[in-house]
């Protein structure tokens, strides 16, 4: 009797520890070193990595440049305006044979001021107010002063080649439309970083996962082992039956080195991610919101159309084409200007008498191309253009067609991943059941260690594969986010987003 109660006393203890390691939650830490950690969720990290992602910086400097490109092509209507003023003092001797010498002083000061103003029908006013002053001093006459005051307005207007309100703001446009690239283009470079810290992130919480699975098995083998050899203590399983425990205990030790590899090696792509000292360690908040999504297609089609940026440049580079051809067309025109202009001059002499001259002018001028290498050029243009346009057509079709069958096949991924995690859901949970009757057995004789080992293991293969059902199924959302280009407004992230239109939209 008291070897039955010892027996079963440690029997139940055994049983108890490994009742109690089989029940350790999965959330529980990773392996790293001593040092602080400091816990971190998914948005926390994306936050960190758009403060100090060495990318992102570098985006945000070359919007500086780009906002000034801008701002250069936008002065092109704006006048200009120009001052430029000389001064000299001259002096010189003349000496003759048989009479005295002479000498002659000049003392000079010009300035000059030049306005030009562009107009958006293509037209140019010049604007010019130049003053002379000069004092002369010679051994044969009194000292002379002179002023003249010189002014001009001119207007040049194109009637044929380079007139009109689309030639004229060609350049203009095309810069505002390079700029909503440029932005559209720096959106995009957000939206890698956010995918790419939360890949990151991601991947380092399910190796945490992973971690934590493997641990709770290996407990439970080497609590296994122990009930082993408790039962062959008392007689009740022969010798050789704990070589297929202590099996699965090296097998298991052997995953959890691997998974500790694993584990450092994400741990350390995302601090590669978020520019983050290496020896920062950082505790993963899983996500928990697994609420089921449904994507509709036409929403996220219309959502794909409105933000993608390659469907966005196509429409742009078809507007691109469009003001080429515009000004190839224009570029096939004679020249032919109109000119006029209008001027006064105030002369005012100490030892003359003070004169004014007015002048005007208005004429035409006409140039026409007759034979040579410009008229071909001119030509090549225009071909070229029109083949630009035909191919952004064409290269606008096959956009919208490619972002169509990716909407479609992101939705069908998202709904797959979602039917997968509960599918996987289910499965673990038999697993655990199964395994903790096989337990029972196991107890009483009725099962042998191969057969438990093998429901160990399979319950380590349905836990891992859950956890990796609902990264996929969160990762096929992001995915979704990533081909709507809406993954900045699910974030609600500020990209600093100037316009919402480009030009003709």
């Amino acid at each position: 009797m008291p070897g039955f109660i010892s027996y079963t006393f440690k029997l139940a203890c055994t049983a108890g520890i490994a009742l109690l390691f089989w029940g350790l939650p999965l959330n529980a830490g990773p392996s790293v070193p001593d040092s602080p950690a400091m816990e971190m969720n998914l948005a926390e990290a994306i936050n960190v990595a758009l403060r100090s992602n060495r990318t992102v910086k570098s985006a945000f400097l070359d919007r500086v440049v780009q906002k000034f490109n801008l701002e250069v092509a936008r002065d092109k209507f704006n006048p200009d305006v120009d001052l430029t003023t000389t001064t000299g003092y001259t002096g010189g001797e003349t000496q003759t044979k048989g009479a005295a010498n002479s000498t002659a002083t000049n003392l000079n000061l010009s300035s000059k001021l030049t306005g030009t103003k562009k107009i958006e029908t293509g037209g140019t006013f010049t604007f010019s107010w130049s003053r002379d002053d000069t004092l002369s001093d010679t051994d044969t006459s009194a000292e002379d002063r002179s002023a003249t005051n010189t002014w001009a307005i001119d207007f040049t207007h194109p009637l044929l080649k380079g007139a009109g309100t689309d030639v004229a703001t060609a350049s203009v446009t095309l810069a505002e439309l390079t700029e909503q690239s440029n932005i559209l283009s720096h959106r995009d470079t957000i939206i890698s970083t956010v995918n790419a810290t939360i890949s990151a992130f991601r991947s380092y919480a399910q190796s945490v996962r992973q971690m934590d699975i493997i641990k709770a098995s290996l407990e439970r083998s080497r609590a296994n082992l122990e009930m082993n050899r408790v039962l062959i203590d008392m007689g009740r399983m022969p010798p050789n039956e704990i070589i297929q425990s202590e099996s699965d205990v090296a097998n298991q030790e052997f995953s959890q080195e691997t998974a500790l590899n694993d584990l450092d090696n994400a741990r350390l792509n995302l601090l590669r991610v978020l520019d983050l000292p290496r020896e920062t360690r950082i505790t993963p908040i899983e996500e928990t919101d697994l609420s089921p999504v449904h994507p509709d297609f036409d929403t996220c089609l219309k959502a794909a159309f409105k933000n993608r940026a390659d469907y966005l440049n196509a429409n742009m580079d078809l507007d691109r084409t469009q003001i080429s051809l515009v000004l190839a067309e224009d570029n096939m025109k004679w020249n032919l200007d109109l000119t006029s202009g209008v001027s006064a001059a105030d002369n005012d002499r100490r030892n003359s008498a003070n004169s004014d001259d007015y002048n005007w002018n208005v004429g035409l001028k006409l140039d026409i191309p007759i034979y040579g290498t410009n008229i071909h050029s001119r030509d090549q243009g225009l071909l070229i253009a029109q083949t630009d346009q035909k191919k952004a057509i064409i290269n606008l079709e096959e956009t919208k067609q490619n972002i169509t069958l990716e909407v479609q096949d992101a939705i069908r991924e998202v709904e797959t991943s979602l039917k997968q995690v509960g599918m996987a859901e289910r499965s673990r949970q038999l697993a655990q059941k199964k395994l903790a009757v096989e337990m029972e057995k196991l107890k009483v004789g009725r099962t042998t260690n191969f057969q438990l080992v093998s429901f160990q293991n399979d319950l380590v293969d349905s836990q891992n594969a859950e956890v990796n059902a609902k990264v996929a199924y969160l990762n096929a959302l992001s995915a979704l986010d990533t081909i709507l280009a809406t993954t900045l407004e699910t974030w609600q992230i500020d990209y600093n987003k100037e316009y919402d239109k480009w030009p003709g939209k």
